[in-house]
Protein backbone atom coordinates (compact mmCIF):
# COMPACT_ATOMS: atom_id res chain seq x y z
CA UNK A 1 0.00 0.00 0.00
CA UNK A 2 1.00 3.54 -1.32
CA UNK A 3 1.31 6.55 1.25
CA UNK A 4 -0.43 9.30 -1.04
CA UNK A 5 1.44 12.59 -0.94
CA UNK A 6 -0.31 15.01 0.35
CA UNK A 7 -0.64 18.09 -1.88
CA UNK A 8 -3.10 21.36 -2.13
CA UNK A 9 -4.77 21.50 -5.43
CA UNK A 10 -4.32 25.31 -6.84
CA UNK A 11 -6.60 26.80 -9.75
CA UNK A 12 -5.54 23.37 -12.10
CA UNK A 13 -2.25 22.69 -10.72
CA UNK A 14 -0.35 20.89 -7.45
CA UNK A 15 1.40 22.38 -4.91
CA UNK A 16 3.76 21.50 -4.35
CA UNK A 17 4.16 20.84 -7.62
CA UNK A 18 6.90 17.81 -8.73
CA UNK A 19 8.95 19.03 -10.98
CA UNK A 20 11.20 16.12 -10.83
CA UNK A 21 8.55 13.66 -12.57
CA UNK A 22 9.71 15.70 -15.61
CA UNK A 23 12.00 12.88 -15.37
CA UNK A 24 9.78 10.46 -16.72
CA UNK A 25 8.59 12.96 -19.58
CA UNK A 26 12.29 12.85 -19.90
CA UNK A 27 12.39 8.88 -19.93
CA UNK A 28 9.72 8.34 -22.68
CA UNK A 29 11.59 11.09 -25.31
CA UNK A 30 14.81 9.65 -24.92
CA UNK A 31 13.13 6.17 -25.72
CA UNK A 32 10.87 8.09 -28.54
CA UNK A 33 13.40 9.86 -29.81
CA UNK A 34 16.12 6.73 -30.47
CA UNK A 35 13.16 4.81 -31.84
CA UNK A 36 12.66 7.47 -34.32
CA UNK A 37 16.30 7.60 -34.95
CA UNK A 38 16.56 4.31 -36.17
CA UNK A 39 13.43 4.42 -38.31
CA UNK A 40 15.19 6.99 -40.01
CA UNK A 41 17.78 4.37 -40.57
CA UNK A 42 14.91 2.28 -41.72
CA UNK A 43 13.28 4.05 -44.18
CA UNK A 44 16.31 6.30 -45.04
CA UNK A 45 19.05 3.80 -45.08
CA UNK A 46 17.56 0.86 -45.81
CA UNK A 47 18.08 -0.91 -43.03
CA UNK A 48 16.17 -3.90 -41.64
CA UNK A 49 13.10 -3.43 -39.33
CA UNK A 50 15.14 -5.86 -36.55
CA UNK A 51 16.76 -2.18 -35.62
CA UNK A 52 13.27 -1.29 -33.95
CA UNK A 53 12.35 -4.90 -33.13
CA UNK A 54 15.35 -5.39 -30.88
CA UNK A 55 14.83 -2.20 -28.80
CA UNK A 56 11.05 -3.76 -28.46
CA UNK A 57 12.00 -6.85 -27.06
CA UNK A 58 15.03 -5.48 -25.11
CA UNK A 59 12.89 -3.15 -23.40
CA UNK A 60 10.27 -5.76 -22.52
CA UNK A 61 12.00 -8.90 -21.37
CA UNK A 62 13.43 -6.05 -18.44
CA UNK A 63 10.21 -5.30 -18.05
CA UNK A 64 8.43 -8.68 -17.83
CA UNK A 65 11.75 -9.74 -16.11
CA UNK A 66 11.11 -7.04 -13.30
CA UNK A 67 7.39 -8.19 -13.12
CA UNK A 68 8.17 -11.49 -12.12
CA UNK A 69 10.47 -10.61 -9.86
CA UNK A 70 8.31 -8.39 -7.96
CA UNK A 71 7.58 -10.68 -5.08
CA UNK A 72 7.65 -9.07 -1.38
CA UNK A 73 11.07 -10.12 -0.42
CA UNK A 74 12.38 -9.05 -4.09
CA UNK A 75 10.69 -5.39 -4.14
CA UNK A 76 12.12 -4.79 -0.25
CA UNK A 77 15.56 -6.06 -1.18
CA UNK A 78 14.82 -3.26 -4.80
CA UNK A 79 13.78 -0.75 -2.62
CA UNK A 80 16.78 -0.50 -0.07
CA UNK A 81 19.07 -1.01 -3.74
CA UNK A 82 17.15 1.25 -5.79
CA UNK A 83 20.17 3.80 -6.20
CA UNK A 84 22.90 1.45 -7.25
CA UNK A 85 19.66 -0.30 -9.52
CA UNK A 86 19.03 2.88 -11.25
CA UNK A 87 22.80 3.63 -11.77
CA UNK A 88 23.71 0.49 -13.27
CA UNK A 89 21.10 0.78 -15.40
CA UNK A 90 21.94 4.10 -16.59
CA UNK A 91 25.30 2.96 -17.17
CA UNK A 92 23.64 0.31 -19.13
CA UNK A 93 22.02 3.01 -21.10
CA UNK A 94 25.27 5.58 -21.93
CA UNK A 95 27.53 2.24 -22.85
CA UNK A 96 24.33 1.54 -25.65
CA UNK A 97 24.75 5.20 -26.63
CA UNK A 98 28.23 4.69 -26.97
CA UNK A 99 27.63 1.51 -29.20
CA UNK A 100 24.93 3.23 -30.69
CA UNK A 101 27.76 6.21 -31.99
CA UNK A 102 30.19 4.17 -33.09
CA UNK A 103 28.57 1.86 -34.95
CA UNK A 104 26.72 4.52 -36.89
CA UNK A 105 30.63 6.47 -37.35
CA UNK A 106 32.08 3.54 -38.40
CA UNK A 107 29.17 1.56 -40.67
CA UNK A 108 29.32 -1.47 -38.02
CA UNK A 109 25.43 -2.96 -37.99
CA UNK A 110 26.27 -5.46 -34.96
CA UNK A 111 27.43 -2.41 -33.09
CA UNK A 112 24.65 -0.33 -33.90
CA UNK A 113 21.84 -3.40 -33.56
CA UNK A 114 24.03 -3.71 -29.56
CA UNK A 115 23.24 -0.66 -28.35
CA UNK A 116 19.48 -0.48 -29.27
CA UNK A 117 19.43 -3.61 -27.44
CA UNK A 118 20.85 -2.22 -24.46
CA UNK A 119 19.48 1.20 -24.90
CA UNK A 120 16.15 -0.66 -24.89
CA UNK A 121 16.74 -2.45 -21.63
CA UNK A 122 17.42 0.97 -20.08
CA UNK A 123 13.87 2.38 -21.28
CA UNK A 124 12.59 -0.92 -19.88
CA UNK A 125 14.04 -0.74 -16.54
CA UNK A 126 13.48 3.54 -15.70
CA UNK A 127 10.00 3.18 -17.44
CA UNK A 128 8.61 0.62 -15.32
CA UNK A 129 9.98 1.61 -12.15
CA UNK A 130 8.83 5.72 -12.51
CA UNK A 131 5.16 3.66 -11.94
CA UNK A 132 5.85 3.41 -8.08
CA UNK A 133 6.48 6.86 -8.15
CA UNK A 134 2.93 7.97 -9.95
CA UNK A 135 1.32 5.59 -7.67
CA UNK A 136 3.09 7.55 -4.75
CA UNK A 137 0.70 10.51 -5.69
CA UNK A 138 -2.65 11.52 -5.06
CA UNK A 139 -5.56 10.54 -7.90
CA UNK A 140 -5.86 14.28 -9.06
CA UNK A 141 -1.98 14.43 -9.43
CA UNK A 142 -1.79 11.32 -11.26
CA UNK A 143 -3.81 12.42 -13.54
CA UNK A 144 -1.99 15.46 -14.14
CA UNK A 145 1.94 14.47 -13.95
CA UNK A 146 0.91 11.96 -16.70
CA UNK A 147 -0.29 15.09 -19.28
CA UNK A 148 2.57 16.79 -17.73
CA UNK A 149 5.39 13.71 -18.32
CA UNK A 150 3.67 13.26 -22.27
CA UNK A 151 3.81 17.16 -22.93
CA UNK A 152 7.72 17.29 -21.78
CA UNK A 153 8.21 14.03 -23.72
CA UNK A 154 6.01 15.11 -27.32
CA UNK A 155 7.76 18.68 -26.54
CA UNK A 156 11.32 17.02 -26.13
CA UNK A 157 10.47 14.55 -29.37
CA UNK A 158 10.20 18.10 -31.26
CA UNK A 159 13.26 19.38 -30.46
CA UNK A 160 14.87 16.03 -30.76
CA UNK A 161 13.24 16.04 -34.38
CA UNK A 162 15.68 19.07 -35.57
CA UNK A 163 19.09 17.64 -34.33
CA UNK A 164 21.55 16.99 -36.61
CA UNK A 165 23.17 13.53 -36.08
CA UNK A 166 26.23 15.05 -33.58
CA UNK A 167 23.97 17.29 -31.64
CA UNK A 168 21.35 14.66 -31.27
CA UNK A 169 23.53 11.62 -29.72
CA UNK A 170 24.70 14.78 -27.46
CA UNK A 171 20.99 15.31 -26.46
CA UNK A 172 20.04 11.84 -26.38
CA UNK A 173 22.97 11.91 -23.40
CA UNK A 174 21.88 14.74 -21.39
CA UNK A 175 18.83 13.20 -21.79
CA UNK A 176 19.42 9.85 -19.80
CA UNK A 177 21.78 11.57 -17.52
CA UNK A 178 18.64 13.96 -16.89
CA UNK A 179 16.10 11.70 -16.24
CA UNK A 180 18.60 9.75 -14.48
CA UNK A 181 19.59 12.69 -11.91
CA UNK A 182 15.15 13.08 -11.41
CA UNK A 183 14.92 9.62 -10.66
CA UNK A 184 17.52 9.35 -8.15
CA UNK A 185 16.78 12.95 -6.63
CA UNK A 186 14.25 13.75 -3.30
CA UNK A 187 10.97 15.18 -4.58
CA UNK A 188 11.08 19.11 -4.55
CA UNK A 189 8.83 19.91 -1.40
CA UNK A 190 7.36 22.86 0.56
CA UNK A 191 9.74 22.26 3.57
CA UNK A 192 9.51 22.68 7.31
CA UNK A 193 12.70 25.37 7.60
CA UNK A 194 12.80 26.13 11.06
CA UNK A 195 12.13 22.24 11.95
CA UNK A 196 15.41 20.26 12.23
CA UNK A 197 15.79 17.34 12.34
CA UNK A 198 17.57 14.65 14.93
CA UNK A 199 21.00 14.68 14.48
CA UNK A 200 21.24 11.41 12.89
CA UNK A 201 18.14 11.76 11.00
CA UNK A 202 18.80 11.21 7.04
CA UNK A 203 16.29 11.69 4.78
CA UNK A 204 14.02 9.20 3.29
CA UNK A 205 13.52 8.42 -0.18
CA UNK A 206 9.99 9.25 -2.02
CA UNK A 207 9.34 5.40 -2.54
CA UNK A 208 5.92 3.50 -1.56
CA UNK A 209 7.25 1.19 1.37
CA UNK A 210 7.58 -2.44 -0.09
CA UNK A 211 5.16 -4.86 1.97
CA UNK A 212 7.76 -6.38 3.61
CA UNK A 213 9.07 -2.87 5.35
CA UNK A 214 5.58 -1.88 6.24
CA UNK A 215 5.36 -0.48 9.77
CA UNK A 216 3.47 -3.23 12.41
CA UNK A 217 2.11 -0.26 13.90
CA UNK A 218 -0.28 1.31 11.08
CA UNK A 219 -1.80 -2.10 9.63
CA UNK A 220 -2.71 -1.77 5.54
CA UNK A 221 -6.21 -1.79 5.15
CA UNK A 222 -7.43 -4.19 2.28
CA UNK A 223 -10.03 -4.42 -0.45
CA UNK A 224 -12.58 -6.53 -0.12
CA UNK A 225 -11.71 -9.93 -2.28
CA UNK A 226 -14.33 -9.80 -5.29
CA UNK A 227 -13.18 -5.82 -5.51
CA UNK A 228 -9.83 -7.03 -6.11
CA UNK A 229 -10.49 -9.58 -8.24
CA UNK A 230 -12.75 -7.28 -10.11
CA UNK A 231 -9.67 -4.67 -10.28
CA UNK A 232 -7.39 -7.79 -11.33
CA UNK A 233 -9.84 -9.11 -14.24
CA UNK A 234 -9.85 -5.45 -15.67
CA UNK A 235 -6.06 -4.88 -15.51
CA UNK A 236 -5.50 -8.19 -17.23
CA UNK A 237 -8.33 -6.87 -19.92
CA UNK A 238 -6.24 -3.50 -20.03
CA UNK A 239 -2.74 -4.85 -20.07
CA UNK A 240 -4.05 -7.56 -23.20
CA UNK A 241 -5.64 -4.10 -24.44
CA UNK A 242 -2.52 -2.28 -24.63
CA UNK A 243 -0.85 -5.38 -26.45
CA UNK A 244 -2.94 -5.91 -29.26
CA UNK A 245 -3.28 -1.70 -30.06
CA UNK A 246 0.44 -1.60 -30.24
CA UNK A 247 0.44 -4.68 -32.42
CA UNK A 248 -2.18 -3.50 -34.90
CA UNK A 249 -1.04 -0.11 -34.38
CA UNK A 250 2.82 -0.64 -34.94
CA UNK A 251 1.74 -3.35 -38.13
CA UNK A 252 -0.43 -0.26 -40.09
CA UNK A 253 1.76 2.09 -39.66
CA UNK A 254 5.07 0.34 -40.52
CA UNK A 255 3.21 -0.46 -43.41
CA UNK A 256 2.25 2.90 -44.45
CA UNK A 257 6.07 3.97 -43.86
CA UNK A 258 7.71 1.73 -46.14
CA UNK A 259 5.50 3.90 -48.77
CA UNK A 260 6.61 6.91 -47.74
CA UNK A 261 9.73 9.46 -48.21
CA UNK A 262 11.96 9.77 -45.16
CA UNK A 263 11.68 12.94 -44.99
CA UNK A 264 7.81 12.70 -44.42
CA UNK A 265 8.03 10.17 -41.57
CA UNK A 266 9.76 12.98 -40.21
CA UNK A 267 7.31 15.48 -40.62
CA UNK A 268 4.62 13.23 -39.09
CA UNK A 269 6.60 12.56 -36.20
CA UNK A 270 6.95 16.62 -36.11
CA UNK A 271 2.96 17.30 -36.60
CA UNK A 272 2.14 14.41 -34.10
CA UNK A 273 4.44 15.60 -31.21
CA UNK A 274 3.06 18.94 -32.15
CA UNK A 275 -0.14 18.41 -32.15
CA UNK A 276 0.02 16.17 -29.11
CA UNK A 277 2.14 18.90 -26.83
CA UNK A 278 -0.48 21.74 -27.87
CA UNK A 279 -3.58 19.65 -26.73
CA UNK A 280 -1.94 18.19 -23.65
CA UNK A 281 -0.31 21.19 -22.48
CA UNK A 282 -3.95 23.45 -23.49
CA UNK A 283 -5.74 20.88 -20.89
CA UNK A 284 -2.25 21.42 -18.09
CA UNK A 285 -2.51 24.65 -18.28
CA UNK A 286 -5.84 25.86 -19.16
CA UNK A 287 -9.25 23.47 -18.26
CA UNK A 288 -9.11 20.99 -16.66
CA UNK A 289 -7.60 17.71 -17.18
CA UNK A 290 -9.57 15.28 -19.68
CA UNK A 291 -10.76 12.23 -17.76
CA UNK A 292 -9.84 8.61 -18.32
CA UNK A 293 -13.50 8.29 -19.82
CA UNK A 294 -13.23 11.26 -21.95
CA UNK A 295 -9.84 9.57 -22.76
CA UNK A 296 -11.35 6.60 -23.84
CA UNK A 297 -13.73 8.06 -26.20
CA UNK A 298 -11.14 9.90 -28.30
CA UNK A 299 -8.57 7.66 -28.50
CA UNK A 300 -10.77 4.53 -31.08
CA UNK A 301 -12.24 7.81 -32.99
CA UNK A 302 -8.94 9.73 -33.48
CA UNK A 303 -6.96 6.41 -34.56
CA UNK A 304 -9.56 4.74 -36.52
CA UNK A 305 -10.29 8.33 -38.64
CA UNK A 306 -6.20 8.87 -39.18
CA UNK A 307 -6.31 5.17 -40.70
CA UNK A 308 -9.51 5.38 -42.81
CA UNK A 309 -7.64 9.13 -44.24
CA UNK A 310 -4.39 6.91 -45.31
CA UNK A 311 -6.80 4.29 -46.33
CA UNK A 312 -9.27 7.12 -48.79
CA UNK A 313 -5.55 9.00 -50.20
CA UNK A 314 -2.53 7.42 -49.08
CA UNK A 315 -0.57 10.25 -51.39
CA UNK A 316 -2.39 13.36 -50.56
CA UNK A 317 -3.58 12.54 -46.95
CA UNK A 318 -0.55 10.20 -45.41
CA UNK A 319 0.69 13.15 -43.41
CA UNK A 320 -2.36 14.19 -41.96
CA UNK A 321 -3.45 10.65 -41.55
CA UNK A 322 -0.87 9.19 -39.69
CA UNK A 323 -0.11 12.39 -37.50
CA UNK A 324 -3.73 11.64 -35.96
CA UNK A 325 -3.51 7.98 -36.19
CA UNK A 326 -0.13 8.82 -33.80
CA UNK A 327 -1.81 11.39 -31.30
CA UNK A 328 -4.77 8.49 -30.79
CA UNK A 329 -1.77 6.38 -30.25
CA UNK A 330 -0.08 8.72 -27.29
CA UNK A 331 -3.68 9.32 -25.73
CA UNK A 332 -4.19 5.48 -25.54
CA UNK A 333 -0.08 5.62 -23.79
CA UNK A 334 -1.55 8.12 -21.27
CA UNK A 335 -4.79 6.09 -20.61
CA UNK A 336 -3.11 2.97 -19.79
CA UNK A 337 -0.48 4.70 -17.62
CA UNK A 338 -3.15 6.43 -15.62
CA UNK A 339 -5.38 3.57 -15.13
CA UNK A 340 -2.95 1.03 -14.22
CA UNK A 341 -1.62 3.88 -12.13
CA UNK A 342 -5.00 4.02 -10.85
CA UNK A 343 -5.66 0.84 -10.31
CA UNK A 344 -2.74 -0.35 -8.53
CA UNK A 345 -3.58 2.93 -6.03
CA UNK A 346 -6.75 1.75 -5.31
CA UNK A 347 -6.29 -2.58 -5.59
CA UNK A 348 -3.20 -2.29 -3.09
CA UNK A 349 -1.56 -4.08 -6.07
CA UNK A 350 2.46 -4.37 -6.63
CA UNK A 351 3.08 -1.60 -8.86
CA UNK A 352 6.18 -2.91 -9.84
CA UNK A 353 4.55 -5.94 -11.29
CA UNK A 354 1.43 -4.38 -13.12
CA UNK A 355 3.65 -1.07 -14.75
CA UNK A 356 6.39 -4.10 -15.67
CA UNK A 357 3.50 -5.79 -17.63
CA UNK A 358 2.08 -2.68 -18.97
CA UNK A 359 5.59 -2.12 -20.07
CA UNK A 360 6.67 -5.70 -21.50
CA UNK A 361 3.30 -5.63 -23.22
CA UNK A 362 3.45 -2.47 -25.43
CA UNK A 363 6.82 -3.26 -26.30
CA UNK A 364 5.78 -7.27 -27.43
CA UNK A 365 3.02 -5.67 -29.08
CA UNK A 366 5.52 -3.32 -31.48
CA UNK A 367 7.67 -5.68 -31.89
CA UNK A 368 4.86 -8.11 -32.71
CA UNK A 369 3.95 -5.34 -35.06
CA UNK A 370 6.83 -4.82 -36.98
CA UNK A 371 7.16 -8.54 -37.60
CA UNK A 372 3.84 -8.97 -38.85
CA UNK A 373 4.55 -5.82 -40.95
CA UNK A 374 7.63 -7.29 -42.93
CA UNK A 375 5.14 -10.52 -43.50
CA UNK A 376 2.51 -8.09 -44.85
CA UNK A 377 4.88 -5.83 -46.97
CA UNK A 378 6.18 -9.13 -48.84
CA UNK A 379 2.50 -9.82 -49.05
CA UNK A 380 1.45 -6.85 -50.89
CA UNK A 381 4.95 -6.84 -53.22
CA UNK A 382 3.33 -10.20 -53.94
CA UNK A 383 0.17 -8.86 -55.01
CA UNK A 384 -1.13 -11.62 -53.03
CA UNK A 385 -3.52 -8.79 -50.67
CA UNK A 386 -4.46 -5.50 -51.33
CA UNK A 387 -3.89 -2.04 -49.14
CA UNK A 388 -7.28 -1.49 -49.02
CA UNK A 389 -8.48 -4.80 -47.88
CA UNK A 390 -5.48 -5.05 -44.83
CA UNK A 391 -6.28 -1.77 -43.29
CA UNK A 392 -10.08 -2.13 -42.79
CA UNK A 393 -9.52 -5.82 -41.19
CA UNK A 394 -7.14 -4.41 -39.12
CA UNK A 395 -9.29 -1.58 -37.85
CA UNK A 396 -12.22 -4.23 -37.05
CA UNK A 397 -9.76 -6.37 -35.21
CA UNK A 398 -8.94 -2.85 -33.31
CA UNK A 399 -12.42 -1.96 -32.95
CA UNK A 400 -13.51 -5.68 -31.57
CA UNK A 401 -10.49 -5.23 -29.25
CA UNK A 402 -11.59 -2.17 -27.39
CA UNK A 403 -15.62 -3.42 -27.29
CA UNK A 404 -14.81 -6.82 -26.26
CA UNK A 405 -11.46 -6.10 -23.99
CA UNK A 406 -11.94 -3.37 -22.95
CA UNK A 407 -15.43 -1.54 -22.85
CA UNK A 408 -16.59 1.85 -20.86
CA UNK A 409 -17.57 -0.10 -17.88
CA UNK A 410 -13.83 -1.22 -17.62
CA UNK A 411 -12.59 2.12 -17.57
CA UNK A 412 -15.64 3.33 -15.15
CA UNK A 413 -15.21 0.57 -12.77
CA UNK A 414 -10.83 1.09 -12.91
CA UNK A 415 -11.06 4.89 -12.63
CA UNK A 416 -14.72 5.78 -11.15
CA UNK A 417 -17.28 3.02 -9.96
CA UNK A 418 -14.31 0.80 -8.13
CA UNK A 419 -14.72 1.74 -3.99
CA UNK A 420 -11.56 3.80 -3.30
CA UNK A 421 -9.29 2.63 -0.38
CA UNK A 422 -10.30 6.25 1.05
CA UNK A 423 -14.02 5.95 0.88
CA UNK A 424 -14.00 2.16 1.19
CA UNK A 425 -12.18 2.33 4.72
CA UNK A 426 -12.52 6.09 5.75
CA UNK A 427 -14.22 7.40 9.09
CA UNK A 428 -14.44 10.93 9.45
CA UNK A 429 -11.78 11.96 11.67
CA UNK A 430 -9.94 15.20 11.86
CA UNK A 431 -6.04 15.74 11.71
CA UNK A 432 -6.09 16.60 15.40
CA UNK A 433 -7.79 13.24 16.54
CA UNK A 434 -5.55 11.13 14.29
CA UNK A 435 -2.34 12.76 15.69
CA UNK A 436 -4.05 12.75 19.39
CA UNK A 437 -4.50 8.65 18.54
CA UNK A 438 -1.42 8.22 17.08
CA UNK A 439 0.58 10.03 20.01
CA UNK A 440 -1.83 7.52 22.56
CA UNK A 441 -0.39 4.78 20.68
CA UNK A 442 3.23 5.13 20.63
CA UNK A 443 3.30 6.53 24.25
CA UNK A 444 3.52 10.58 23.90
CA UNK A 445 3.49 13.01 27.07
CA UNK A 446 0.43 15.84 26.68
CA UNK A 447 3.20 18.32 25.50
CA UNK A 448 5.02 16.14 23.17
CA UNK A 449 0.93 15.31 21.82
CA UNK A 450 0.21 19.05 21.65
CA UNK A 451 3.54 19.57 19.90
CA UNK A 452 2.39 16.79 17.53
CA UNK A 453 -1.07 18.39 16.52
CA UNK A 454 0.50 21.44 15.64
CA UNK A 455 3.47 19.57 13.38
CA UNK A 456 0.79 17.29 11.74
CA UNK A 457 -0.60 20.54 10.85
CA UNK A 458 2.22 21.31 9.24
CA UNK A 459 3.53 23.92 11.84
CA UNK A 460 7.14 25.21 11.83
CA UNK A 461 8.74 25.44 14.98
CA UNK A 462 8.21 29.42 15.47
CA UNK A 463 4.64 28.86 14.89
CA UNK A 464 4.36 25.85 17.69
CA UNK A 465 6.73 27.42 20.51
CA UNK A 466 4.35 30.40 20.09
CA UNK A 467 1.18 28.50 19.93
CA UNK A 468 1.93 27.03 23.17
CA UNK A 469 3.74 29.63 25.06
CA UNK A 470 7.49 28.07 25.38
CA UNK A 471 10.06 28.80 23.76
CA UNK A 472 12.09 27.27 20.95
CA UNK A 473 14.92 24.96 23.00
CA UNK A 474 11.80 23.58 24.47
CA UNK A 475 9.52 22.97 21.24
CA UNK A 476 12.96 21.89 19.24
CA UNK A 477 12.89 19.02 22.15
CA UNK A 478 9.94 17.88 22.04
CA UNK A 479 10.23 17.59 18.55
CA UNK A 480 13.21 15.38 18.55
CA UNK A 481 11.67 13.31 21.22
CA UNK A 482 8.21 13.31 18.79
CA UNK A 483 10.83 12.07 15.62
CA UNK A 484 12.56 9.56 17.86
CA UNK A 485 9.60 7.70 19.76
CA UNK A 486 7.72 8.05 16.06
CA UNK A 487 10.58 6.40 14.25
CA UNK A 488 10.43 9.18 11.54
CA UNK A 489 13.29 11.68 10.07
CA UNK A 490 10.97 14.71 8.95
CA UNK A 491 7.96 16.27 8.78
CA UNK A 492 6.90 15.38 6.34
CA UNK A 493 7.04 11.95 7.29
CA UNK A 494 5.45 12.48 10.62
CA UNK A 495 2.62 14.26 8.30
CA UNK A 496 2.10 11.19 5.94
CA UNK A 497 1.81 9.01 9.23
CA UNK A 498 -0.72 10.95 10.74
CA UNK A 499 -2.52 11.12 7.19
CA UNK A 500 -2.73 7.36 7.10
CA UNK A 501 -3.97 6.68 10.36
CA UNK A 502 -6.91 9.46 9.75
CA UNK A 503 -8.37 7.35 6.38
CA UNK A 504 -7.81 4.01 8.23
CA UNK A 505 -10.77 2.36 10.16
CA UNK A 506 -10.16 2.34 14.09
CA UNK A 507 -7.96 -0.16 15.36
CA UNK A 508 -10.25 -3.21 16.12
CA UNK A 509 -7.71 -3.78 19.40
Amino acid sequence: MTTLEPQVPRGNALVPFRWDLLGFGLCRAWVTSLLAFSGNEIWGGGLSLSLQIVLYFAAALVAGALALASKPAALARMARREKPFALVSAGIGLLGMVCIILGKLDHVDALFLAGLVLAGSCGGYFETVWGSKFVNLSSDGIQVYTFFAMAVSSLFGIAAGFLPSTAFYLASTIMLGAMTALFLAQPFRTADKDAPLPENAAPMPDRPRPEAEASPSLPEPSVGQPAERQGRRALANLLLSCLLFSLIYNLIVTVAYDSLPSETASQIRFWANLLAALILLCTFLLVKPLSATTLFRLVLPITAVGFVLYLVSPSVLSEPALALSSMGRKFFDILTWILVAKAVQEFSLPPTRYFGLLVAGKNLGYAGGSLLATMALDALDAAVIQLATLVPILMLALIVCFFWLLPERTIDHLFNAAPSLVRQRARERTTAEAAEALASRFGLTPRETEVLVYMAKGRNLSVIAAKLTISKGTAHTHMIHIYQKLGVHQQQELIEMVERLRLQEDDPR
